[in-house]
Parts: C-alpha cells; structure tokens; sequence
C-alpha cells in the first residue's frame, strides 16, 4: 500500500545552524546535557544519530544567497524538497527584484530533488503590514497569476536537469479560483502538482484534488505528485493517508505529500510533545514549558516524562532547563531556551513519525472494521464522507456536507477580516 508522504520543514534556525556549524559545535552549544551527543543530522546514512529519516523540506526563498547549501549540511543522502520561495514573496520577505525564476530555478536544481515553480500567492493580497502597507508586493490577483504562469513558461525552458520532479502550482480558495488560474497555467506540463494556503484543511483541498481529476490531470501519465503545503494539524495527515488509500483503490497513480514545520517551529513557545491519541481523538497531545516556570527550583531527579531517543540521552534536565545569561541592559538574569528549541525539535519528530507510523499500521490491513474500531466514530464517520465524496463525485449534496463538516467550522475559528474573501456559501465554492 502506498503511503501518503511526510516531509519534515525544517526551519530556518534549524538550517542556520546545520549550515554554519559542525556536528562537534552543536553538541558543544546544545548537548552538554547529554550522555552520546549524537548527530542531529538524522538524513544522513553513515553517522551515529538519534534516529533516521531522510526526508526534508528546505526553503529556497531564505536560503538561496547561500552557495553548495545541499553539501554543507551534508544533505547529499536526503530527498530534499525545496520550496521554490513563492511563500516569501507573497509575505514580503525577500525582493522580488532580487528573487527571480532565473535565480530560484537554478538554487533549486543545484539543491534539490522536488521543486514547484515560482508561484505568487495571492493569499496575501488583503493583509496589511503593522504600518498600514500592504503586505503583498502584487497589486492584485491577476498579477499573482500572470507572474505565476510566466514562472511556469521559464521554468518549462529553462530546467536543465532531467532526474527531478518540477510541480505545477494550483492556486484560489474557491474552484472557481481555482479553474482560473487552472485555465492559464495548466497548458505548462510538468511531475506534478502542489496546492498552499490550506493549512491542512479538507473543504480546501477536497475540492482541488476533485477538481484535478474531472480535469484529467491525475490521469496524465507524467504526472505523479500532489503536495499540500504547510500543514499544521496532526489530524489532516491522518486524513492524507485514508486519502491515498482511496486514490490508491481507485488506480490512480498519484503519490500526495505534504510538509510541516510543526515540530520544531512551535518549540519557541515550549511545546514538547508527549504522546499520540488514537482511540479517544486524533494527533499529538503536548505540554507547555513555560519561561515563567522556576525552572530553579526543579527536583535533580527529575527525568524527561518520555521514552524516545532524545530524552533518554538527556542526563541532567536541571542544567538543560537552567540556562540563563545576563542582560546587558538591566544585569539580570534571562532563560534561555537555545538548546530548548533545537533538541525537543527532534523529540517532537520522532513521536509525530511514531504516530504515523502506527496510522499506516491500522490502514495496512485493509479491512474497515479494524480502522473502525481504531479511529473515534466522529473521524470514522470523516473517513465515510470523504469517500462518498470521490465516490459520488458529481453528487452536489456530497459536496455541500464536506463543505459545511470542514470548511464552515474553520472559518468560525479564523479572523473574519483576514478571509473575507475566502467566506463562500457551498454553492459558490463548489
């Protein structure tokens, strides 16, 4: 059975210091506190490091001024996706002057092994900067797409390496979005196809991936990949596995994939954590260390509450949470939480692929009424309504109830000013 594929995102704290540091130096500035110090370069095959997994998103947009990036953090064993930048340049964070197709195009060929072309989101048009200016450097939506389409035509003549999977890219929150920007970038054929501005949601990417099939396109014998950028929830890459399994059952020959930053972005805020939910729920649960805890006042017995490669190794989590420096400003203490952010990362990592490896287990059988059992009934009856839905693939009723289980919930929970233009009733979206 083929599995729906997680790319681990790294960050680019993670990738500054891979870049510019040996395996002897991060253990010096990171693993004092523990016992082997083992190499945190787990994509690559012939070193002693915690665990193994050789998949990694890096990103074009933050990294391309950097030269033989792929070397240098001794990456040559790793599938390496790169993201081509399209997401830095809807945030405003590098020129669009100075970021070109020429330049992303070839930063990723040299680095890379999966690559989309250098889209222009347009996700960003009506967000605005703290000072009032708008955040997207694009005047509107169809400058997003007429720059995204002249990427795909460069990208078509000017790729030079044949070993690599290039993606198209899909744009729009409603298909009628979508089938616009389709209409102009889909004459340009490339592996593939990737789908942003998600966040892992099914009321978004449902209808993408229905729309790619009605088209023909996950039918075309060159194309092989679906990617679902930045994924945030644990739970969607529950549903990307059930969602392969099904694409699988119906021969269609589409690999999806989907990366995530989760792991390690949100230990800046003390996330760690600390065990998977199957039965009662779905995804990671984890516990908060805080920067208000006393961490002083914490026991030197106490052990790390888990049993994974990396607290095992940590012998002294006294000294690991009692890092300070002094403020220059105001001579006082300060936590620091470096080694915090850096080594739970890959604790976080090796639990989430622990869980999905447990997922893949249960679907593996093949057999309903064990994922049945396996699954709470609420994510059971999920499963029921998404494979009515490619099932049924024309029946509108299908579509409005996974508009309204997914989609509608979602936007309760997002800013009303920040989707305005994503609010659709589940006859305009479909």
């Amino acid at each position: 059975m083929k599995k729906a594929l997680y790319i681990p995102a790294y960050s680019d704290g993670l990738m500054g210091m891979f870049y510019g540091k040996s395996d002897q130096e991060i253990a010096q500035e990171n693993q004092e506190d523990f016992n082997k110090k083992k190499s945190l370069r787990i994509y690559k095959k012939d070193n002693e490091s915690y665990f193994k997994n050789f998949f990694m998103l890096i990103s074009a947009g933050t990294s391309y001024r950097k030269k033989d990036f792929r070397k240098t953090i001794q990456a040559e064993d790793a599938l390496v996706f790169v993201d081509s930048g399209g997401y830095n340049l809807a945030h405003g964070t590098v020129d669009p002057k100075k970021f070109t197709d020429k330049i992303a195009l070839e930063w990723s060929e040299k680095n890379g092994d999966i690559f989309p072309i250098l889209d222009r989101p347009s996700f960003t048009l009506h967000l605005k900067k703290e000072d009032g200016t708008p955040k997207s450097p694009y005047k509107d939506y169809q400058e997003c797409l007429d720059l995204s389409v002249a990427s795909a035509k460069y990208y078509m003549e000017n790729r030079t390496r044949t070993d690599t999977t290039v993606l198209n890219v899909l744009q729009g929150l409603t298909v009628e979005q979508i089938s616009q920007w389709y209409k102009e970038i889909g004459k340009y054929q490339f592996e593939g196809w990737a789908y942003g501005g998600t966040n892992g949601n099914l009321g978004r990417i449902l209808p993408a991936l229905k729309f790619l099939l009605k088209s023909g396109e996950l039918d075309r014998e060159k194309c092989k990949m679906f990617h679902i950028f930045g994924v945030t929830s644990n739970e969607s890459m529950v549903y990307f596995q059930f969602i392969q399994m099904l694409l699988d059952k119906m021969d269609i020959d589409i690999q999806i994939t989907y990366d995530s930053t989760y792991w390690n972005r949100t230990c800046v805020y003390g996330s760690y954590m600390t065990r998977p939910r199957y039965i009662v729920g779905l995804g990671m649960e984890a516990m908060r260390w805080s920067n208000q805890i006393h961490y002083k006042e914490m026991s030197k017995d106490f052990k790390m509450p888990c049993r994974c490669p990396i607290c095992e190794d940590l012998v002294d989590p006294y000294n690991f949470f009692n890092s300070y420096k002094i403020d220059e400003d105001t001579g006082e203490e300060k936590l620091v939480f470096g080694k915090f952010n850096n080594m739970i990362a890959f604790h976080n990592l090796y639990l989430q692929l622990e869980y999905l490896e447990n997922i893949n287990r249960i679907f593996s059988s093949g057999l309903s009424d064990i994922y049945n059992e396996f699954f709470p009934k609420k994510i059971v009856d999920n499963f029921n309504l998404i494979e009515k839905f490619f099932k049924e693939i024309d029946n509108k009723n299908v579509e409005a109830e996974v508009n309204h289980k997914f989609l509608d919930d979602y936007l309760k929970k997002t800013n009303r000013e920040k989707v305005k233009d994503a609010t659709v009733s589940s006859a305009s979206l479909f």
